[in-house]
């Protein structure tokens, strides 16, 4: 049995951002427990405002885990980017990705770094550009194996952000850095586009991978597009996965009917995947 997360934020965003629960948690956390799931990711920018360990308990009780704290708020409403050309920029970005992974210690999750990356600005200087993101998650990482708390490194797609876009370069990313507290994060919708071999990819990540969003084509529930979620089942089946596996979607046609879809399409296609792998073995 998979472990299903669902995307949530503590306020209100635009409809078009990729998160699927907006509101209060004690309403998040009653209607993702009602529809079956069993963890949170939520996105905040300036996570110092809430207090994570009501939050913990608020989720605890309702079966809840915090899977993951988000820093993709960060950008759009602070600002933040890790590959400015201003250092006090670069420095802010890193201090408030390590007030993520204070609160995350506090509220048990793991903090996962992915658009607050941004864009390499000039492909000119890759390199200067490529080593400031490596030094900041370095340092970034180095300060969360202290408090004890997991980053995961996120593939995105090459029209949100220039680098890291396929599996195997994130990968390589992270087995780069020699950190024992820092994963790989897949996400379907960014594989759908920039992976040709989806189990290849899944099997090259392996030892690494640590946490994956389930997303379908337009940012829609999965089952809502064409992804052939039987493949990605599939894979991690194979790979005997223990991590979550996180609805990150747009809230249509309205947020709970998107996380109930979603998580509907997800036991069901687990079972499938199931039943098949089982027979498998006759053939």
């Amino acid at each position: 049995m998979f472990k299903y997360g669902i995307t949530c934020c503590l306020y209100d965003i635009p409809e078009t951002v990729p998160v699927v629960l907006r509101g209060p948690i004690e309403q998040v956390s009653r209607e993702a427990s009602e529809i079956g799931y069993n963890g949170l990711e939520i996105h905040v920018s300036d996570p110092r405002r809430y207090d994570w360990g009501a939050i913990r308990r608020i989720c605890g009780a309702y079966g809840l885990e915090i899977a993951a704290l988000s820093t993709s708020r960060e950008p759009a409403e602070s600002g933040l980017n890790l590959l400015s050309e201003d250092e006090s920029v670069r420095r802010t970005t890193v201090k408030r990705i390590k007030e993520h992974i204070d609160c995350a210690q506090e509220a048990g999750a793991q903090v996962i770094v992915s658009s607050i990356r941004r864009n390499i600005p000039d492909e000119s200087q890759r390199e200067k550009y490529l080593n400031y993101h490596r030094d900041a998650i370095q340092e970034i990482s180095g300060y969360a194996e202290e408090k004890g708390v997991r980053i995961w490194v996120e593939n995105i797609l090459a029209q949100i952000s220039n680098f890291l876009n396929t599996a195997r370069e994130v990968e390589d990313f992270v087995a780069g850095l020699g950190r024992e507290n820092t994963g790989v994060h897949l996400d379907t919708y960014s594989m759908n586009m920039e992976d040709n071999d989806i189990a290849g990819s899944y099997r090259y990540c392996g030892k690494h991978l640590e946490y994956v969003h389930f997303s379908d084509t337009r940012r829609l529930y999965p089952g809502g597009g064409n992804v052939d979620f039987r493949a990605h089942m599939r894979s991690l089946k194979e790979l005997d996965y223990k991590g979550f596996i996180t609805v990150e979607s747009v809230p249509q046609p309205t947020a709970y009917e998107c996380a109930q879809k979603g998580y509907a399409y997800m036991k069901a296609m687990e079972t499938i995947t199931e039943i098949e792998l089982g027979a498998s073995r006759f053939r």
